[in-house]
Parts: structure tokens; C-alpha cells; sequence
């Protein structure tokens, strides 16, 4: 059978190669469904992963990859793959009815891709779990964790005759300022990384059966642990299973998965030093201490050992951008507490992890900057770089940081000021600003941990799954892909603007 004549898209490619994937996921979940379930849903997972499986195979038959690609092309790529994955993993809510809004079903998909871990899911007969079927909560972990080291790392992985310009989808995806290979083909740099992925969740899916839960529990935990996504079964999260060792499981396997991959990949294959001189990560363990510590004598309970350990869970959790919950942070806890979650829930934990929110690199790069500009005052012919531990930083990539810092803020305070518009008191408008934008999960006020995103308005939901993927995506792929936006009078403005990027090649 002859192939039909091709098109070069590299959107196409790549939209195809994350829709086969996710179909993938869909198939294993109807299977899981067979194996655990008592409904039909089966059937309806089924039918959407072989749909699924069929059109992205069909866009990569009829489509190739372009002899030159544009890097305005390599970020429209990335993010129509995450739109095209957050529409496909919508269907299930909706084919089953567990959901019946469009926008609820929405909100749903892109906070199970971008790790976010904040939910409109409500409890059923059982208070204590989520009215949905096994299958179908199984699908939402595996939306957590395709999306937790990322879709795109698998693409590139895969994907054959890869370029330089996979670097660029790297980097464009990868929650960091820089990129980083672990060996001198890119490809091999994707694969190690999965590997890496894989592995660490077959280890953390064995630590929670050896801490006492079921196959299914510590499987599809696994994979929202390793994500950093927060998706549980259970209304209550890992509080529900009410164990001390289960709780210990999840801290370890959080503090692993907010470390940098490529540092922790280095120390498996005997190479501990990066990780140990690594600025970056002494601060984590260091603000991981101190959050703890800070929490711990604020929570009601300071000198409790039970106290102690709901501060470390709940901080890590927040750092990692988890979510996960055991204390109830904003029922029990003083404000001085809740505030120093408030503060943390956007920071999040090393740049190259699962984790969400702005990295601790970002923070390390932006304090040298702020020194050096403090010095400059007094010394006018200061030549002063700008250094993140032993690593001089180049003056490129600070403004970027900088410039995505404004970024930040300005997408904080506008979600923040465009939900409090619709109704909802400061604390619920900016904490869930916050928390999408950091893609941790719980906030406080009406969306703390014991509560959901349900009693928001529609807009609410609107501008907080926005902040989901500026948060996953990390603003400037999205931006950028603004230029080819489909819309007659926007599309001519954001060329204009981004001009030079548009006509700028990938570099080999």
C-alpha cells in the first residue's frame, strides 16, 4: 500500500504523536476499568483511545516533519499538542457523564495535563470517594502523569530523525529557564529522562503497597506522586488511608520528585556531586526546613509529632506543587500558618522537576541580580555577572527570567482581580490565581483542600484554566503562539509584535 503525498507540518506531527499517546492511556484505562470497575465506562474509554489512536496516527501518515522549522513554529507546536490533549482528555468526563459541563470537563483535563491537581469532581453515594468510575478516575492520574515530565519529552523521545529543533521543544516545554542535555543527542536526552520517570514510579507504586494500600490505589497514586499532579481517588486524599507510612511514602516520593531529574540521574549513575554542590537544592531542603518549622509552631499542635509531620506533608506538598492533603491548613491552622502557604504556593521546587510554579533557580538568579544593581548604585563601573552558585549566568537569559517574573505577576494579579470580579472574596480570588498559576491544586478560602473549584462561575473556571497553562507552559510558549492565532484582526497585530522571532530559524 503506497503512502499518500505528504505535508511538512511540525504541528501536525507533534499534535499526532500526543494524541496517540493519550489514546494509549485511554486503552489502559478501560482496561483498568475491566480488571476493577462494575460499570460500562469501558466500553466508552475504549472507543475514545482507539479514535484517539487512529487520528493521531493519521495526522503523522499524512503529514512530515519540515526541512527547516521557524522557533515561532516550535512553540505554536508545543502548545497546540497541550490544547489538542486537554480537548481529548475532556471526552471521557463527558462521554461518561461524570461531568456534564463543557467548560467543568475542561477544567478537569487541563488540571489533570498541567499537574494542577485542583478539581470540580464531586463526591457520590460515598462521600469518601469521588462519584466517578474506577476506569475513569484511573485516566485522570494517567492525564497527571503523561503531563508530569511532559508529553513533548515523549515525543521527542520517539520521534524519529530528530534535529536540533528538538532541543528547542525541550525547552520549551521543560518547567525551567535553560534546558539541559544529559548526553549529545537530544533524543537520547529524552529517553534517559523517561527511563528515569518510568523507574521512579515503579519504585514509588512499591513503597505505597509495601505501606498498605491495594495494586489499584498505590498504581494510580504513583503516578500522580511522581508528577507532582495531587489526583486522588479519595475526597480526602492520602488522608484517607489514615496511615503514618502511607503519609511518609508520599513525603519522600514529593521531596524526589521537586528535586531536578537530571541532577538525580546523574547521582543514580554514581555521580552524586552535581547534586550535592547544587545552590539550587540546598536551598530547597533548606526553605522545605523553615516553611516546616514556621508551620509546625503555628498549626495548633507545635510540640506534637503529629504536628510535625502534617507541616513537612503539607509543605512539601506545596512546594512540589503537589497538593496532596492530610491537615485541613485552612480550618486548623493560624493565619501567620496559611499565609506562609499563601507565599510558597507560587515559588515552587527545582527547576528540571515535575514541579509547577516559578522554580527556585529563578528565585537563586533574580537575588545575584538584585545584589549586583544594590552594589552598582555605589559603584557605577561595577562589571558585576550575575552567578547561581559557581555557574555565571548570562545576561540573555536574566533578562528572560526577569521578564518572566513580570509575566508572572501580571498573570497572578490579573487572574486574582478577574475572579474576585465575579463574586468571590480576596482570599478565595488570589489563593486560586495563585495555585492554578503554580499548578499546586488546593488554595484557601472556598477552594482550600477540603473543598473544590465547582462553586466558582464559569469565567472563574475560564481564567483559571488559563493561569493552568501559562503556569505548565510557562508563559512564552503560549504568548508566542498567539502570533498564529486564527482570528482576522488579532493574527496581523501579534505578528507585527513578535516579527523578528518569526522569521528566526532553529539553530544547529
Amino acid at each position: 500500500m503506497m503512502k499518500s503525498p505528504e505535508r511538512s507540518s511540525l504541528v501536525a506531527q507533534i499534535i499526532g504523536l500526543t494524541l496517540a499517546f493519550a489514546g494509549a492511556g485511554l486503552l489502559l484505562s478501560a482496561l483498568v476499568e475491566i480488571v476493577y470497575g462494575d460499570t460500562g465506562d469501558w466500553r466508552i474509554l475504549g472507543v475514545l483511545g482507539i479514535a484517539s489512536l487512529v487520528i493521531g496516527y493519521g495526522l503523522r501518515w499524512f503529514t512530515s516533519v519540515p526541512d527547516r522549522i521557524l522557533r515561532l513554529d516550535v512553540f505554536v507546536s508545543v502548545t497546540s499538542s497541550w490544547l489538542a490533549m486537554a480537548v481529548v482528555g475532556a471526552l471521557p468526563y463527558l462521554a461518561t457523564g461524570a461531568i456534564t459541563d463543557l467548560d467543568m470537563a475542561l477544567f478537569e483535563s487541563v488540571s489533570g495535563f498541567t499537574t494542577t491537581g485542583a478539581t470540580v469532581l464531586q463526591s457520590g453515594s460515598d462521600p469518601s470517594v469521588f462519584d466517578a468510575s474506577v476506569g475513569l478516575l484511573f485516566w485522570r492520574s494517567v492525564t497527571q502523569w503523561l503531563g508530569g515530565m511532559g508529553v513533548i519529552v515523549l515525543v521527542v523521545a520517539v520521534l524519529p530523525s530528530v534535529g536540533s529543533w528538538g532541543m528547542g521543544l525541550l525547552e520549551a516545554e521543560a518547567p525551567g529557564p535553560t534546558g539541559e542535555r544529559l548526553t549529545p543527542r537530544v533524543t537520547h536526552t529524552a529517553q534517559h529522562l523517561w527511563a528515569f520517570y518510568l523507574g521512579f514510579t515503579v519504585l514509588t507504586m512499591v513503597g505505597y503497597l509495601a505501606a498498605g494500600m491495594n495494586l489499584y490505589d498505590a498504581a494510580s497514586h504513583s503516578l500522580t506522586t511522581v508528577s507532582t499532579g495531587g489526583f486522588s481517588r479519595y475526597t480526602l486524599s492520602i488522608a484517607h488511608f489514615e496511615s503514618t507510612a502511607v503519609e511518609w511514602v508520599a513525603i519522600a516520593a514529593m521531596f524526589v520528585a521537586g528535586s531536578s531529574f537530571t541532577l538525580l540521574y546523574r547521582l543514580v549513575r554514581g555521580k552524586p556531586g552535581p547534586l550535592i554542590r547544587s545552590v539550587e537544592f540546598r536551598l530547597y531542603v533548606a526553605l522545605l526546613a523553615v516553611a516546616t518549622g514556621m508551620t509546625w509552631f503555628s498549626s495548633g499542635e507545635p510540640f506534637a509529632v503529629t504536628g510535625l509531620r502534617n507541616s513537612l506533608f503539607t509543605i512539601t506538598s506545596v512546594v512540589s506543587t503537589t497538593g496532596y492533603g492530610t491537615a485541613d491548613f485552612v480550618g486548623a491552622w493560624e493565619p501567620q500558618a496559611q499565609a506562609v502557604v499563601l507565599i510558597l504556593m507560587p515559588i515552587g521546587a527545582m527547576a528540571g522537576s515535575t514541579a509547577g510554579g516559578v522554580k527556585l533557580v529563578r528565585v537563586l538568579a533574580v537575588a545575584s541580580l538584585a545584589h549586583r544593581e544594590t552594589l552598582a548604585q555605589l559603584h557605577q563601573k561595577l562589571i558585576r555577572p550575575v552567578r547561581v552558585g559557581r555557574s555565571l549566568i548570562d545576561d540573555r537569559v536574566v533578562n528572560r527570567v526577569v521578564g518572566f517574573l513580570v509575566l508572572v505577576l501580571a498573570a497572578f494579579g490579573g487572574g486574582g482581580l478577574l475572579i474576585a470580579l465575579t463574586g468571590e472574596d480576596v482570599i478565595t480570588a488570589f489563593s486560586a490565581s495563585a495555585t492554578t498559576l503554580g499548578n499546586v491544586g488546593p488554595g484557601l478560602g472556598d477552594v482550600g483542600p477540603r473543598s473544590d473549584f465547582a462553586g466558582l462561575t464559569v469565567f472563574a473556571r475560564l481564567v483559571c484554566i488559563v493561569n493552568m497553562l501559562l503556569g505548565r507552559l510557562e508563559i512564552y510558549p503560549v504568548l508566542l503562539a498567539l502570533v498564529k492565532l486564527p482570528v482576522p484582526r488579532a493574527r496581523p497585530m501579534m505578528a507585527r509584535t513578535f516579527r523578528r522571532r518569526n522569521s528566526v530559524y532553529v539553530e544547529v
